[in-house]
């Protein structure tokens, strides 16, 4: 392969072309196995965090979801607890039932309304008008397993469907009516519109890749996104979602989805005492294009090493078979020269594969000396900082760092590397334009024969859309739209934080429920747009009315509730309340409008009237509720022995 002259070969040359052709195949086969384990290693990598994205999507989907079923369930317990005290003639009577069910309309909204179905399965009243009165219900699902007593105080949550009367596509959150002694009186529904979740999944999408399907645990599809309208009602109780689902409550798995022929990793989570199942799946369509793009360059690269690994060979038979002509005295001298020489050709194929990776590395990689001044930098970081390589040269590393840092930020960095070596972490880094990202950063110290550290070695990678979205799916879980509150989910958090305390401290702890009457006239009359602007007044107004190490957080509606932690008197939770009917009764200024409403307020005192969170909200809904029916405008206590059972704002 390498000389076409054979007669003249020495056995010296030919165990020479032994050795050099064995060394260059393993060299060539280690290359082609360190390419290849480091790109298993990435793909690997990718993989997990595909997972790990799917996981996070999944729990901050399921918080939206179980936040909006316990609002709609919340609405169906306070109206089955009212129709429990109605005589037998007001629960059939159409006008009775109707005037109750559209009494707290404000709460109910588009996406889901409230129907009274009677023990024979025909719809008495809604709280959106007349249209289902008369309608037969009996073939349904949640009338069936409520007739026959199998839900007896539990949510049933049935499977999607097409609405008889309204042709929306829906699923259904039902509960027993029942009189206090175990007759059947009917069954409260809430159809709810699967458009809420299309709309509220398409908007947590940051890229395309992404799907989000909720799915019944009978295996009929209730959302997803994209191809909403292919997936709703579809059957996928056959497929590796369900397999999953029969081993694990949550897990992970990769395969073809059914509804668009897409391979995906998908992560499924069953929600807790629900059944419904959030599934998150992500192509990552983005990584494989750049996979394969890293791929050819790789490709190439090794190509072109080992075509220089030949010619390094070839060059170097050439070169002992020149040298052996020669005469014998010269063979010592020779021999060593040999040696030097493929040392040399060894170091000039390390340096070229380390400059061959410096410069075609997808992170920003940037070298400084021992005083901290920039020597060199690789395409990547001119990318990232928008500085070319002779504009940095010569200037201090430090310099490219936003102001948010201070100098004990940077002595805490400089003590690590001088200490272990090494450091990695998060900063904030400024490009040339003055833009900020926030960057992670790992450094190492390369150092001398003698073991002073003499180079520093940063790699750059920029993860400010990942954290960003991080905080973005975090917030949208936790906080309110519109008000900015606290919302159920985060509620619940403070409530049990606060039990803690109030164990610890054995000083009493209040939850305040506060429900605003007329709320649903402003809304008719003035519109949805001024309705958002009063509730926003009335979180300003309740978070005066309170200290600053009090909750304030808004349930759904025009529903807000209160944490009163650590009361020292007991009066403080009637001032409270006091302070807040007041707030409540005086005139809201909406633009050119003037509105007028009052509030009806619930407390409860922990622990007297609940051990854990559920029942201490229960509790404070039912004084709530009490408060309504004796005329508004005024608090009401739960049940607490000694303690007065309503206060009126006069």
């Amino acid at each position: 392969m390498f000389s076409p002259h054979t007669n003249s070969r020495s056995p010296a040359y030919l165990r020479f072309r032994r050795r050099l052709i064995a060394g260059l195949l393993s060299m060539a086969a280690l290359a082609i196995a360190v390419v290849i384990s480091q790109f298993r290693t990435a793909y690997l990598e990718r993989e997990l965090a595909v997972q790990t994205q799917t996981e996070h999507y999944v729990k901050a989907m399921e918080a939206h979801v179980l936040y909006s079923i316990q609002s709609v369930d919340l609405s169906l317990i306070s109206f089955a607890n009212a129709i429990k005290v109605l005589s037998a003639k007001q629960s059939r009577s159409p006008t009775t039932m109707t005037d109750l069910l559209s009494s707290r309309g404000a709460n109910v909204n588009s996406d889901y309304w409230i129907t009274f179905i009677d023990p024979k399965g025909n719809a008495i009243a809604t709280s959106i008008g007349n249209s289902v009165i008369g309608a037969s219900y009996a073939d349904r699902d949640y009338f069936k397993i409520h007739l026959s007593n199998s839900y007896k105080d539990k949510l049933f949550i049935g499977e999607p469907a097409v609405g008889k009367i309204s042709k929306k596509r829906l699923f259904f959150l039902s509960r027993r009516v029942e009189t206090a002694t175990g007759e059947f009186l009917g069954v409260v529904a809430a159809p709810v519109n699967v458009d809420r979740y299309v709309t509220v999944f398409e908007n947590s999408r940051f890229n395309t890749d992404i799907s989000i399907t909720l799915v019944h645990a009978g295996g009929k599809v209730i959302a997803r996104v994209p191809n909403f309208e292919q997936a709703f009602a579809r059957d996928l109780s056959n497929t590796a979602l369900f397999d999953g689902v029969r081993q694990a409550k949550a897990g992970t798995y990769k395969t073809f989805s059914v509804i668009d022929n897409l391979s995906r990793i998908f992560s499924y989570r069953v929600i807790d005492g629900l059944p419904l199942i959030i599934v998150v799946g992500s192509n990552d369509s983005e990584t494989n294009r750049l996979l394969q793009q890293n791929y050819l360059t790789a490709g190439a690269g090794l190509a072109i090493l080992l075509l220089l690994m030949i010619s390094a060979g070839h060059f170097s038979l050439r070169t002992y078979r020149r040298q052996e002509e020669r005469e014998l005295r010269y063979r010592t001298l020779y021999s060593a020269s040999r040696e030097m020489e493929r040392q040399l050709l060894v170091n000039e194929e390390s340096m070229k594969l380390a400059s061959l990776l410096f410069q075609n590395s997808g992170e920003g990689m940037m070298v400084v000396d021992a005083n901290g001044q920039i020597l060199t930098i690789n395409p990547a970081f001119s990318l990232l900082s928008g500085y070319t390589e002779k504009e940095l040269i010569g200037h201090r590393a430090y310099e490219l760092a936003s102001h948010r840092h201070d100098q004990e930020f940077f002595d805490e960095i400089f003590a690590c590397v001088r200490d272990t070596g090494h450091w990695n972490g998060e900063l904030w880094q400024q490009s040339k334009d003055g833009e900020e990202f926030l960057a992670s950063m790992v450094v190492n110290a390369v150092y001398d024969e003698q073991g002073n550290p003499f180079r520093y070695v940063a790699l750059l990678s920029d993860i400010t859309q990942k954290k960003a979205s991080e905080e973005l799916i975090w917030r949208q879980a936790n906080f309110d739209t519109l008000t900015g509150l606290p919302n159920r989910n985060m509620l619940y958090e403070h409530l049990r934080q606060e039990m803690k305390k109030t164990d610890r401290s054995q000083l009493p702890m209040a939850l305040v429920f506060v429900d605003l009457d007329y709320f649903k006239e402003i809304n008719d009359t003035l519109g949805h747009d001024k309705g958002d602007v009063l509730l926003k007044q009335v979180a300003n107004r309740l978070l005066s009315c309170v200290r600053t190490s009090d909750i304030v957080a808004r349930l759904g509606g025009d529903e807000f509730t209160v944490i009163l932690s650590e009361l020292r008197k007991p009066a403080d939770v009637e001032r409270t309340a006091q302070e807040i009917l007041k707030k409540m009764s005086a005139p809201f200024q909406l633009g050119e409008d003037i509105a007028q409403i009052s509030s009806s307020i619930g407390i409860a005192l922990y622990p007297h009237d609940g051990a854990d969170a559920d029942s201490l909200m229960k509790s404070a809904d039912k004084a709530m509720y009490g408060a309504k029916q004796k005329g508004r405008n005024r608090c009401n206590y739960a049940n607490s022995g000694e303690k007065n059972t309503e206060t009126v704002y006069k």
